[in-house]
C-alpha cells in the first residue's frame, strides 16, 4: 500500500499499489520525490482533485497529505497558484552528505544555534569537585532551612562582589539574591507596578522582557538605535511624548545585536532619565564576559537604576542565581516580589555560587568561556561574510545582518531547512514597525567547534543562495 510516482515520456503518472493508501505514505512519497529534486523548489505539486482521482482516493485523504507537507516546510498553499514546493525542500540530509562538507554528520540531527549556554565541560568539573567537599563549609546546615526572600547576608555579599565593576562597588544592603536574570527582571517589573507608562527598549531586545510584558500589562516602545546604543534624541522625544515607566537597555554585548553602549550614550540616557524623573533598567547579565568594562549606568545613576545581573549566563545556565542591584531603599519591595514568586532562592545553589564567587572558582570558569568563546568568534570572522557580521570576541552569539533580498524569517526557514536552527529579528522585535533583518547565531551552543564550522559553512552558503519561499499558507 504505498503511492509511487512512475515516469513514462517524461510525463509523471501517480499510482498506489494495494487497494489504498493512507495519506501519510502518500506524503512520504511526495517528499521523496521531492528530496530528490523530481519536484524541484518553486514547481506545482499536481492539484489533490486530480491527484485523488488519479490515485483512487478521497480528496480529503490526498489533502491530508498535502497538509503533512505543509507543516515540514516542503509546500505553501496558495488559492491562485496551488501548491508551490519551497526552498525547504532541499536535497536530502544523506544526499548532501556525498557532495557537501557543511552537511551535518548526524543525519537526522538540527544543529541548534538559538540558546545561550556554556561553550565548554569547566562547569561540570568545577561542580564535581565542589560537591564532593560542600558538605564542609559552615554554611550547609543552612541549606536545609528557610532563608531570607533577599538571600542570606553572605550571598548578598558576595552578589556585591560579582556585580562590581570599575567605579562600581555595591552595597549587600542594596542587593537581592533571585533565581537568575529573568526572576530579577520580575522583581523590577512588580516593583515599578502602579507606575503608570510604557516601557522603551531597543527596536529589537531581549525576549525575556517581551515575554513579561502581557504578565504586566505594558507596553513596550521601540526606540532606534545604532553601533553606540539607543539615539538620545528619539529616546527624550518618547519620554516627553510619552508616560514612560523604565527604560530598559542592555548596555554590554546588546542582545541579540551585541552592541555595547558607548560611554556618551550612557551619559545621555541618564540625563534623559533624571529629567524626566524615569527608572533605569539596566541588565548586564553579559558584562563580565568583556575584560575592559565601561562604567554601569548604575554608578552613573545609582538613585534611578536597577541593575540586573546573573550567573546563568556566563557559568552555567543549571546555576539559577540572579543578582538585582536596587536603588536606594528599593531591595524591600523587590524582596517582596521573590517571597511571593519562589519564597527564597534556592539554598544549595545560592551556596555553590557564593562559595565560587568568594574562592576565585567562578573566575576559572569565566577564563575557561572566555578563551573558548574567541576562538569560536575567529571562526565565524572566518566563514560568515564581516561586511554582515556583528561580532565581539567575548560574546557567546554574533548578529549576521541579512542583505537584500533577503528577510530575516526567510532567512531562518531556509537555514533551518538546511539543519541549522538561528533566532530571526522577529524574536526580538518590541512591534511590527521596520526592524534591521538579521538572525542572532549563538556560537556557544554547538557542541564542539567542528560542530559549530559545520553549522556556519551551511549559514554561509544559505546566504549566497537565493531567498526562498517562506513556509506557510498564502
Amino acid at each position: 500500500m504505498k503511492a509511487e510516482i512512475n515516469h513514462t515520456n517524461g510525463e509523471e503518472n501517480l499510482q498506489t499499489k494495494g487497494r489504498q493508501a493512507t495519506y501519510l505514505e502518500v506524503s512520504r512519497n511526495l517528499e521523496e520525490k521531492v528530496r530528490n529534486g523530481l519536484y524541484p523548489p518553486g514547481s506545482r505539486l499536481p492539484p489533490q482533485r486530480d491527484l485523488a482521482l488519479e490515485l483512487g482516493l478521497n480528496v480529503s485523504t490526498v489533502s491530508r497529505a498535502y497538509k503533512e507537507l505543509q507543516a515540514r516546510g516542503l509546500i505553501v498553499a496558495s488559492k491562485r497558484r496551488g501548491s508551490i514546493v519551497t526552498g525547504g525542500a532541499m536535497p536530502s540530509v544523506h544526499a548532501r552528505a556525498e557532495s557537501s562538507p557543511s552537511a551535518a554528520a548526524d543525519a537526522n540531527a538540527v544543529i541548534d544555534l538559538t540558546v545561550n549556554r556554556p561553550a565548554t565541560g569547566e562547569f561540570l568539573a568545577q561542580l564535581a569537585r565542589t560537591m564532593a567537599i560542600i558538605a564542609r563549609d559552615p554554611r550547609y546546615p543552612e541549606t536545609q532551612e528557610y532563608q531570607p526572600p533577599q538571600g542570606p547576608e553572605w550571598a548578598r555579599a558576595a552578589g556585591a562582589q560579582w556585580i562590581a565593576a570599575p567605579g562600581f562597588a555595591p552595597a549587600a544592603d542594596n542587593v537581592v539574591v533571585t533565581s537568575g536574570a529573568q526572576h530579577g527582571l520580575y522583581a523590577v517589573l512588580s516593583s515599578l507596578m502602579g507606575h503608570e507608562g510604557v516601557i522603551l527598549s531597543d527596536q529589537l531586545t531581549y525576549y525575556g522582557l517581551k515575554a513579561l510584558a502581557p504578565v504586566f500589562q505594558f507596553e513596550i516602545v521601540g526606540i532606534p538605535s545604532d553601533d553606540e546604543g539607543l539615539l538620545p534624541d528619539r529616546l527624550d522625544d518618547a519620554c516627553k511624548r510619552m508616560r514612560v515607566k523604565a527604560i530598559f537597555v542592555v548596555p554590554n554585548l546588546q542582545n541579540p545585536t551585541v552592541v555595547t553602549m558607548s560611554l556618551a550614550r550612557r551619559v545621555a540616557l541618564v540625563d534623559i532619565a533624571r529629567r524626566h524623573h524615569v527608572a533605569i533598567i539596566e541588565d548586564d547579565v553579559y558584562g563580565p564576559l568583556l575584560r575592559t568594562r565601561l562604567p554601569t549606568i548604575a554608578s552613573l545613576c545609582p538613585e534611578l537604576t536597577f541593575h540586573v545581573a546573573s550567573t546563568s549566563k556566563i557559568l552555567a545556565p543549571g546555576l539559577r542565581i540572579g543578582y538585582l542591584h536596587t536603588p536606594p531603599h528599593g531591595a524591600a519591595l523587590a524582596a517582596e516580589a521573590v517571597r511571593t514568586t519562589a519564597w527564597m532562592p534556592a539554598p544549595l545553589s545560592t551556596l555553590i555560587a557564593t562559595r565560587w564567587i568568594e574562592d576565585g572558582t567562578a573566575h576559572t570558569i569565566l577564563e575557561a568561556q572566555r578563551t573558548e568563546l574567541q576562538a569560536r568568534q575567529e571562526i565565524a570572522r572566518e566563514l560568515l561574510p564581516v561586511e554582515h557580521l556583528h561580532s565581539d570576541p567575548a560574546c557567546m552569539f554574533v548578529w549576521l545582518r541579512v542583505p537584500p533580498p533577503w528577510r530575516s524569517d526567510d532567512y531562518a526557514a531556509n537555514a533551518l531547512a538546511r539543519g541549522v536552527n538561528t533566532m530571526p529579528a522577529s524574536a526580538f522585535a518590541v512591534d511590527r514597525s521596520t526592524i534591521e533583518h538579521g538572525v542572532r547565531i549563538n556560537l556557544a551552543c554547538a557542541a564542539s567547534r567542528e560542530q559549530l564550522t559545520r553549522a556556519l559553512q551551511i549559514l554561509a552558503h544559505t546566504l549566497r543562495d537565493r531567498p526562498r519561499a517562506l513556509f506557510g499558507t498564502i
